[in-house]
């Protein structure tokens, strides 16, 4: 077990603030961008489905709040108090710790949307995301109530399994949320930047296929930090077929401008279709 930091210390303790604060600011400074140099113009009357999205992001705080007791660094904490996990039985540096945490948990996220592609029942919830005719910042934040709960309890799991120390739990969830604003922003990025992040990391560009409207393109370029999961296996796609500017986004059964309503995307894992 690792002597406690006053660095680790600050993050634990002030875990909300960090988490709301870095997000909110994020949203904010990707919103201008999108503004100021969009990669795709959006359609008319967007912001209405902006609005939608955002909603849909306050009950999810609201659920997670009443379903979900614990949080997933109180998990990580009890784990590491008490050995349990696979990190608590290494005799490793906490700088190791924390970067396996890092990659592990991004590798595992990725299995679990892979999964949400591929269980049918829990791809009915997972499209509420991919059903958004748009791709912007608010889309990074747009998903049912239903996968926001399983999620939580997929990461307590892997928290179990894995062991790392709660620091390291709430700094993946600060770069996760700060993926996923970034990932989906509609953002215009020089084209030899994007080749070299994509080194690296995901960005717009390569996950705006994910959202494309073609099932082969939809099942692809899962990733959510890290770009190197889809490499390996095999799941990355480097154009969309009918090029970044004509690429058709969403899916054809949920076209109609009150599949973006609140009430509707909350009924949407119920209805039949793809």
């Amino acid at each position: 077990m690792y002597e406690m930091t006053q660095f680790q210390l600050f993050f634990i303790e002030n875990d909300a603030m960090l988490r709301l604060s870095s997000f909110v600011t994020l949203l904010f400074i990707f919103m201008g961008l999108q503004l100021l140099r969009p990669k795709r113009l959006p359609e008319q009357g967007s912001w209405v489905r902006q609005v939608n999205n955002i909603l849909l992001l306050l009950v999810n705080i609201i659920v997670v709040r009443l379903l979900v007791p614990l949080a997933i660094f109180d998990v990580a904490t009890y784990a590491s108090e008490n050995n349990i996990g696979l990190l608590n039985f290494l005799d490793i540096p906490l700088l190791l710790n924390v970067i396996l945490t890092l990659i592990v948990f991004d590798l595992l996220i990725y299995v679990q949307h892979v999964i949400t592609h591929k269980v049918n029942f829990l791809w009915r919830i997972h499209r509420v995301h991919h059903i958004d005719r748009e791709v912007d910042v608010t889309t990074g934040i747009r998903f049912h109530p239903f996968e926001i709960v399983l999620s939580v309890f997929y990461k307590m799991l892997a928290v179990v399994i894995v062991g790392p120390v709660a620091f390291a739990v709430i700094l993946y969830e600060i770069l996760l949320n700060a993926a996923a604003l970034f990932t989906h922003s509609n953002i215009l990025l020089n084209p030899k930047l994007d080749k070299f992040l994509r080194t690296i990391i995901v960005t717009p560009d390569m996950h705006r296929i994910h959202h494309s409207v073609l099932k082969d393109e939809t099942d692809s370029n899962y990733g959510n930090i890290l770009s190197v999961w889809d490499k390996l296996f095999k799941t990355y796609r480097l154009l969309p077929k009918a090029g970044y500017d004509d690429m058709v986004i969403g899916l054809d059964e949920f076209r109609a401008p009150a599949s973006g309503q609140l009430l509707q995307l909350l009924k949407t894992p119920f209805i039949t279709g793809r």
